[in-house]
């Protein structure tokens, strides 16, 4: 067996962070594979990156563009107006009896917690919720000259109809 003598060995390079060139490393980005010292590494579920490549980003379900908002706010108006008509309808049949006064605003809170989240392909985020929430409240508003009497538990439903609505799109 031959020895191989030091001058037929491969040289050593030394590598520099690309983002601190004074700096001597041995890491690299496992995405695009630039020079890294342990001051810029990101670590990532899947190794190493670089402060360009470990950037965080928005996941889809909650990066909601101005555009979505505008489609919510108008399936919003509708919620509003058609659930107050609807609620309008249904407290001139059904207004003596009560109770079956509160059905209309837990339909008004699903239905547009559940349109809006449709609307808008599943997308979730603040504004969505207070769209949602204002669909209730603009339908309540519409149908209040019609309702009997709004008292503690009417609150109350109105709030669980809020709450529902809210939950679908937060």
């Amino acid at each position: 067996m031959e020895q191989q003598t030091g001058s037929s060995q491969e040289e050593h390079q030394t590598a520099y962070c690309d983002w601190h060139p004074s700096a001597e490393t041995g890491l690299s980005c496992s995405q695009c594979g630039r020079n890294i010292c342990s001051q810029c590494l990101i670590q990532a579920s899947v190794g190493i990156r670089c402060p360009e490549c470990g950037k965080a980003t928005k996941m889809p379900t909650f990066d909601v563009q101005p555009t979505y908002y505008a489609k919510a706010v108008g399936v919003g108006v509708g919620v509003a107006i058609g659930g107050g008509i609807l609620w309008i309808m249904f407290n001139a049949i059904f207004g003596s009896f009560g109770i079956l006064s509160s059905i209309p605003v837990l339909a008004v809170g699903y239905a547009a917690g559940e349109l809006i989240s449709r609307s808008v392909n599943a997308k979730r985020s603040k504004g969505l919720a207070y769209i949602a929430a204002g669909a209730v409240v603009g339908a309540f508003i519409i149908a209040l000259p019609s309702a009997p009497q709004v008292g503690f538990f009417g609150l109350i439903v109105l709030a669980i109809s809020i709450y529902t609505a809210v939950q679908r799109v937060k």
